[in-house]
């Protein structure tokens, strides 16, 4: 696991987040900026036609004019990859983990836009901390000679599933795509004696009478032309989920108020709940324009130094 420091760090790379990143930078602060898998809003329209000082823009490539900004001030602000999967905030020191790294910071800015809000795998959220994890690498020795199933399509999850297999527990990979659609590892991982469960998505997540888990219901994602079951279930002990994160779980877990619509609740400097800990962006809810966004990224980033100015005297 790598270890970084540093003053103000930024969870999320889309326009809230980029813009505190500025103005954090110029203020000479050591910032990190949180890059996760799931793309920018932004990144996803196809042309911005309300931006001031651009008729027609892709919104790719204003993200892109955002981003070039920030890492202008290479010698204050480090772009991370990763998603978080826990954090302590509000009580001094922050600390903030990922799957291959521990941040810690004084200040903290979360930017995650509307992310993945909802429950996408039904009784996911409930059995968080029993039976269902983010993280391999943090709680694969809890699962040693038992039976652990990683959800996801990507090189980081085909990975996790290797080191899985090394260090004794018996793993299955299953995927909602097909083998030829996942990266070169997926043969590395079938030699390995990794069972690989392609086209199937799953669905719930079951807990016995402990409330502990016990086993996923999959559906087939082949077209309904080709004759499939319609689903299947798999006994298990873990389910390590790598295709998403939960946002708006994981941060209330970590005593962040949220509104009944699962916005993160600011005041008027987009501070949140807790000490240090700002917010902006739509995942504040709101009015979801870029410009809105923008501009609370800069006040976060604004309230977050003054905040840092009043630590430092203390």
């Amino acid at each position: 696991m790598d270890e970084f420091k540093c003053e103000v760090l930024i969870i999320g790379s889309g326009p809230a987040g980029l813009s505190a990143g500025v103005f954090c930078a110029r203020a000479n602060r050591d910032v990190i900026i949180l890059d996760g898998k799931e793309l920018s809003a932004l990144e996803k329209i196809k042309e911005i036609q309300n931006w001031p000082g651009e008729i027609d823009i892709k919104g790719k490539h204003l993200l892109k004019k955002f981003r070039d900004h920030v890492e202008s001030y290479s010698e204050n602000v480090r772009i991370i990859k990763g998603d978080i999967i826990s954090l302590m905030l509000g009580m001094g020191l922050n600390m903030i983990s990922t799957r291959t790294a521990n941040i810690t910071s004084d200040v903290v800015i979360i930017a995650i836009g509307r992310g993945n809000r909802k429950e996408i795998i039904k009784g996911e959220e409930s059995l968080l901390g029993f039976g269902v994890s983010y993280c391999p690498l943090c709680d694969h020795p809890l699962y040693k000679d038992k039976v652990v199933y990683l959800y996801g399509k990507d090189e980081e999850m085909l990975e996790e599933a290797l080191v899985l297999k090394e260090s004794g527990c018996i793993v299955h990979v299953i995927t909602n795509v097909g083998i030829e659609d996942l990266p070169e590892q997926i043969y590395e991982a079938k030699q390995a004696g990794i069972e690989i469960i392609e086209n199937m998505e799953v669905i719930e997540a079951v807990a016995d009478d402990e409330g502990i888990i016990q086993k996923i219901i999959c559906k087939s994602t082949k077209p309904e032309s080709e004759e499939t079951e319609e689903t299947k279930e798999f006994d298990l002990d873990c389910l390590f989920i790598l295709s998403h994160i939960l946002s708006n779980s994981i941060f209330k877990k970590a005593g962040v108020e949220l509104d009944d619509k699962g916005n993160i609740f600011v005041d008027e400097e987009q501070k949140t709940n807790l000490n240090g800990v700002y917010a902006a962006g739509d995942c504040t809810g709101g009015l979801f324009q870029v410009v809105f966004a923008t501009a609370e990224g800069a006040r976060a980033g604004l309230s977050a130094c003054k905040y840092l100015r009043q630590l430092k005297k203390e």
